[in-house]
């Protein structure tokens, strides 16, 4: 396995890890629903051409005061050879109808032997403390200390926010995010209302919104991967699942299905199981 094909590998896990942070936006509707509890169980399948990656499982509780998240990213098959990166990732924090509060976050990764862990955790004027098991050089903490504000939200997070501000339309604006080493920009366009039928890839059948997805680099990067991100963003396409959330009082959108380009290699992540309060999507 060259080096190529390891690096079409690790821009891979960019395009797999933004699918799975993709984890609420809100829609509209008109119904009302009784609060209580929301419960999403999604797992994905992602390949690069015919190969199979990586798998990635995402849980979500959905409260009417808060809510918390598990998000998991495993190599599968020839990926445990020569990509053998895995992820976990943790939110919590504070909802309500207006926006979110992150309270903590955590980002393990493991790339072959290096085990590397960042935590946040926000204070009560929601300024991001940040704790790492490994330094970052003085260029990289300059850069994050001149970017991060108050309330910048973790990767999980920052799609709670999302959703809650453009709930009169899906897929639109941008949000910045701090994932406790690097500061990015995702950027959102909705491209069309489309249909998933029973010849569609994956679990999910039904009503869909197709969505783009761009990656901007803002802050942490050293000066080649800042420079190469910004002259070539990862831009993915997304589609959204709608489903009625009790706790919201509103639609809120679910992905379902991803594909893009990376290194001129074709990827695609589909739902495998989709489940919410325990019922099939």
């Amino acid at each position: 396995m060259n080096f190529r094909f390891k690096h079409r590998a690790a821009k891979t896990i960019v395009a797999a890890t933004t699918l799975s942070l993709i984890a609420i936006t809100f829609g509209i509707t008109k119904h009302t629903y009784a609060a209580s509890t929301d419960r999403v169980n999604l797992s994905y399948a992602v390949y690069v051409g015919s190969t199979k990656m990586f798998k990635i499982g995402y849980s979500l509780e959905l409260n009417p005061t808060s809510y918390k998240a598990v998000m998991q990213l495993k190599p599968k098959g020839i990926a445990k050879l020569f990509a053998n990166i895995s992820m976990l990732m943790q939110a919590n924090g504070n909802l309500d109808k207006v926006s979110i509060s992150p309270v903590y976050f955590s980002n393990y990764q493991k790339k072959k032997q290096r085990k590397r862990t960042a935590e946040i955790n926000w204070s009560k004027t929601g300024q991001p403390a940040t704790t790492r098991t490994w330094k970052i050089g003085t260029a990289k903490r300059n850069s994050l200390s001149k970017t991060l504000k108050a309330s910048i939200p973790d990767p999980i997070s920052a799609f709670l926010q999302v959703g809650i501000t453009s709930a009169q339309k899906p897929c639109v604006g941008t949000q910045r995010i701090y994932d406790g080493s690097t500061v990015y920009d995702l950027s959102f366009k909705l491209l069309k209302q489309t249909t998933f039928t029973p010849n569609s890839p994956g679990s999910y059948k039904g009503p869909a919104f197709k969505c783009q997805i761009k990656h901007t680099p803002v802050a942490g990067f050293s000066p080649k991967r800042f420079a190469k991100a910004l002259a070539k963003p990862a831009i993915f396409n997304v589609w959204f699942a709608p489903v009625a959330s009790k706790v919201a009082e509103k639609t809120i959108l679910i992905p379902v299905a991803a594909t893009g380009t990376v290194k001129g290699r074709a990827f695609s992540a589909y739902s495998r199981r989709a489940l919410f309060n325990g019922q099939p999507m």
